[in-house]
């Protein structure tokens, strides 16, 4: 096993997410013993990072069924498709509000947080191949 090799780089894209609030994940979101590093992008180039988490948080209630933090995350997964970087949506609201068509992989948080959903996701998705990487 390589112990030598560069942190997996997962990189938080925020949609309707205060920087503040998620940072304060920081501590809890977990790192595989330094093999995994989160961070909050602040562009859509995911250069560097092995996988993109778009955290959307269902727009302002008085635009109706209308969301457009995920009318954002869906265009950017599908500009993604086809690239090496795994790109996943956590949507946080009322599933109603999600777009039609959506693309790539949606998760909804549902009555779990938003933190505990983004490690759900990395338990499911990143660890094994973060694990099957070394």
């Amino acid at each position: 096993m390589r112990t030598d090799a560069l942190p997996l780089r997962i990189g938080l894209r925020l949609w309707g997410f205060d920087e503040y609030e998620v940072r304060g994940w920081g501590e809890n979101l977990p790192t595989l013993g330094g093999r995994i590093s989160w961070e909050i992008m602040h562009d859509c180039d995911a250069d560097g990072v092995g996988a993109v988490i778009h955290l959307v948080r269902s727009s302002a209630q008085t635009l109706a069924s209308f969301c457009w933090n995920c009318v954002g995350a869906n265009r950017a997964i599908r500009l993604a498709q086809g690239a090496a970087v795994l790109h996943v949506a956590v949507f946080s609201g009322d599933a109603r509000r999600l777009p039609t068509p959506r693309y790539g992989l949606w998760a909804i948080a549902g009555r779990r947080s938003e933190e505990q959903t983004v490690h759900e996701i990395a338990r499911t998705l990143v660890f094994p191949r973060v694990i099957h990487a070394r």
